[in-house]
């Protein structure tokens, strides 16, 4: 038994070599993730998209601050003109200039106002939906890390297995020589040997697949991860009971605060749209200078100054504003549905983590007391064999036992820690902290030492 763990061992610190490369970093979980917030393109165009969205605010601003504008022209006339009919034409050639500064503030404009508040609304949803895809990320991230150590731990076990098998074609053919064992057994062994190196292959071809995911997310190679300690052993979920994780998700999801906001817009659209039928109060004022700016007043400049509050009152628009406002009704009927749509589907997830955090510490359990168990079917299977009451055949499904159960632990630790992040992402309360608190469960790799 001892042999085995230490082979296991062994062939495990060879795996996490293969994780290594030049120039690479050496990181923990907490790492990887920092890495990949500066680097994950999904999380920088996220960030762009915020950065847009906070526009969204300034930019209907405007529309309730003064307008100033300047216009200037210059222009050369000529022609000509008779004084009366029958006189000569004379030639007219003459130039013009005229230079306008105006300024209008909005006093009462009801669809201004609502765009503005509209601006704010699209603000806060654009922060929520970067919190979302932030959590997101957390959770990519974590799900490549883990399935890139799942898949080291399976290459492990591969070959640890391989070196089992191979051990045991060999004792085989000591026994069929010696004259106590049989071709079928050396057959039966060589055929397990065959299908464990096959399944080694795929475990190659899954880490290369699994390390270039994690690459492609933190921008960097990578060379030693942090692994999990083997003394870990998951114990609850905090807190365990799933209508206060239901109860934070309602009040803390970005998914869920995202569609709120968007409802929020909806209704504000009604209002715009209504405010259709509204007047609206302008101060307008305007100075303007002008030079021969036509026949009337050639040769002639002038300086005029004008203050004065501007009233438009719409009268009507051919049952448009009507037909608009009843279309912004509808959309904010069919925003407040897709609300208690996303409500359904936040609490369904969360239920879903929740329930598979708590089934996850029972499996992890489970498989423990199994490979406990099988490590113990393998050596009397192997004491049996040498007292001739057992078979070949009982150490190789001893063994396979073993290999499945120890596979299975591993998956099933993993499984619980991805499910707690993604239990939390769903809530709305997975942070930095919660990843550090993670990291702490991980320790250094033995990759660089086996270099």
């Amino acid at each position: 038994m001892n042999n085995m763990r230490r082979v296991s061992q062994v062939v495990f610190a060879a795996s996490l070599t293969l994780l290594a490369g030049h120039s690479a970093m050496a990181a923990g979980l907490l790492d990887a993730y920092l890495a990949a917030q500066r680097n994950d393109p999904t999380l920088r165009a996220a960030r762009f998209e915020r950065e847009a969205g906070q526009l969204a605010r300034p930019i209907a601003r405007a529309g309730l601050l003064p307008n100033v504008s300047l216009s200037s022209s210059r222009s050369t006339n000529s022609g000509d003109r008779s004084l009366a009919p029958g006189l000569p034409r004379q030639p007219l050639d003459y130039r013009s200039a005229q230079d306008v500064l105006s300024l209008r503030q909005p006093l009462f404009n009801y669809e201004s106002y609502v765009r503005y508040q509209q601006g704010g609304v699209q603000a806060e949803y654009s922060d929520a939906v970067f919190n979302r895809k932030e959590g997101e990320l957390a959770v990519r991230l974590a799900l490549a890390y883990f399935d890139l150590l799942l898949v080291g731990e399976k290459l492990a076990f591969s070959d640890a297995e391989v070196v089992s098998l191979t051990d045991q074609v060999k004792l085989a053919q000591r026994r069929n020589t010696a004259g106590e064992g049989t071709l079928t057994e050396i057959a039966e062994s060589g055929a397990r040997l065959a299908i464990a190196e096959a399944s080694r292959a795929d475990a190659l071809d899954q880490m290369a697949v699994a390390r270039r995911a994690l690459e492609d997310m933190t921008g960097q190679p990578v060379a030693e991860l942090w692994v999990l300690k083997k003394s870990f052993v998951p114990v609850s979920v905090v807190p365990d009971n799933v209508d206060d994780w239901i109860a934070q998700a309602l009040d803390k999801s970005p998914e869920i605060i995202a569609q709120r906001k968007l409802l929020d817009s909806a209704t504000l659209d009604v209002d715009r749209n209504r405010a259709g039928h509204m007047p609206r109060v302008d101060f307008v004022a305007s100075l303007s200078k002008t030079d021969s700016e036509s026949l009337n007043t050639l040769n002639q400049r002038a300086s005029v100054r004008s203050l004065g509050v501007q009233l438009t009152v719409p009268l009507f628009a051919g049952f448009g504003v009507t037909a608009q406002t009843e279309q912004a009704v509808a959309n904010r009927e069919r925003a407040a549905a897709e609300l208690d749509a996303t409500t359904g589907k936040v609490q369904l997830e969360v239920r879903r983590w929740f329930l598979a955090a708590r089934t996850g510490i029972t499996k992890v359990q489970a498989y423990t007391r199994a490979v406990d168990a099988s490590m113990v079917a393998v050596e009397g299977s192997r004491r049996g064999m040498s007292a001739g009451i057992r078979t070949n055949t009982d150490v190789l499904d001893a063994q396979r036992t073993l290999y499945s159960a120890l596979r299975d632990r591993a998956q099933a630790r993993y499984e619980f820690l991805t499910s707690t992040l993604r239990l939390k992402a769903a809530a709305g309360t997975l942070t930095n902290q919660d990843i550090a608190g993670t990291d702490l469960l991980l320790e250094p790799g033995i990759a660089a030492s086996a270099r």
